[in-house]
């Protein structure tokens, strides 16, 4: 009998014992998320496979966690959960959420350099997009203080690569383009189609798929991540790469301004400064996304189309978008578009 009660005693005790090792490996990871004194709300749209939500938006949750020892708690929202893509500005305008991935079209109404980005006068090469227009560059100091003037902060700027264009029938020169309805997601894109003698509809990425698919549009203009991520090559068997003669999409994360000034000084830089790491990381991940991009798409049925500077093909595009070029570049603050040219 004793030695039942203490085998049950021994038995007791090794269950206790593993009890509270359980605990000691649980309540730092309690301790941890309630001591969070802030959360940050981060909404994302479009395919969560893209390197713009897929590399981005864990990276800088981790730096802003680890780095603020808790202290801020960053909760995500993908594939338009919380925030659609054409609502960013006032979402974020209002609090609806704290961090959001945005087009830069939607601000160009409100930004002069937001304009600038987000017109044809903006090509620069996937290789220099940082260099011009990454953090710690003069344009991208002078997009953050205009939106700061608007309620919101530039937390990173992201290279979309350039806007392609993705149809059910073949399109190659500026005369295809002529009275077809084509899918545009802002005010630039709509311009350039407008331009072409196109007819510009605009429905938000996730809604392009059934928009080919039911023929509601014969075309969509977007990059070549919706085209992967959301298999659009389902729906449009022909894809024509601009390289960059209608300008280059640019996406980037802005952050409410109350939310980023209601922090502490020293969370605030923390904050900031994972906008800044997750870019270059995001960018770098971009380019080597971009450089399977077209080879990935040809081998799910799209027959590509590239436009090369100096061909004939690109010198008629460039052609008939010089107007709107003249008409975009006239108001724009002088020393940004020669920032611009001279890269």
């Amino acid at each position: 009998m004793a030695r039942v009660a203490t085998g049950l005693a021994a038995g007791g005790i090794r269950r206790l014992a593993a009890g509270a090792l359980m605990w000691l490996i649980v309540l730092p990871w309690i301790g941890s998320a309630a001591a969070a004194q802030f959360t940050l709300r981060l909404s994302s749209w479009g395919s969560p496979a893209a390197p713009q939500v897929a590399v981005f938006t864990p990276l800088f949750q981790k730096l802003v966690e680890q780095n603020s020892k808790g202290r801020i708690s960053v909760q995500t929202f993908s594939a338009g959960a919380l925030v659609k893509e054409q609502e960013v500005a006032s979402a974020i305008q209002s609090r609806v959420v704290d961090i959001s991935l945005s087009t830069v079209g939607v601000w160009a109404s409100i930004s002069p350099p937001a304009a600038l980005v987000n017109s044809v006068v903006f090509r620069p090469s996937d290789r220099n997009f940082q260099a011009l227009a990454g953090s710690g560059s003069p344009l991208f100091a002078a997009l953050d203080a205009s939106l700061r003037q608007h309620g919101a902060v530039l937390l990173s700027m992201l290279d979309n690569g350039p806007p392609m264009v993705i149809s059910r029938a073949k399109m190659t020169t500026p005369r295809d383009f002529r009275g077809k309805s084509i899918r545009v997601y802002d005010k630039a894109s709509s311009l350039i189609i407008h331009t072409l003698a196109g007819a510009p509809s605009t429905i938000s990425v996730s809604n392009v798929y059934p928009a080919l698919q039911r023929g509601t549009v014969q075309a969509a203009i977007g990059g070549v991540q919706g085209v992967i991520g959301l298999k659009e090559y389902e729906v449009a068997k022909y894809l024509l790469d601009g390289n960059g003669v209608w300008g280059v999409g640019v996406t980037m994360y802005v952050m409410n301004k109350s939310a980023l000034d209601e922090l502490p000084s020293d969370l605030q830089q923390i904050v900031l400064q994972a906008g800044k790491t997750a870019e270059k990381a995001t960018n770098q991940a971009l380019l080597a996304y971009f450089a399977k991009g077209l080879d990935a798409v040809r081998q799910h049925g799209m027959e590509v189309t590239e436009l090369r500077p100096g061909t004939p093909q690109y010198k008629a595009f460039a052609a008939a978008l010089a107007p709107l070029a003249e008409q975009q570049e006239a108001p724009l603050p002088p020393d940004l578009v020669k920032l611009v040219h001279e890269h």
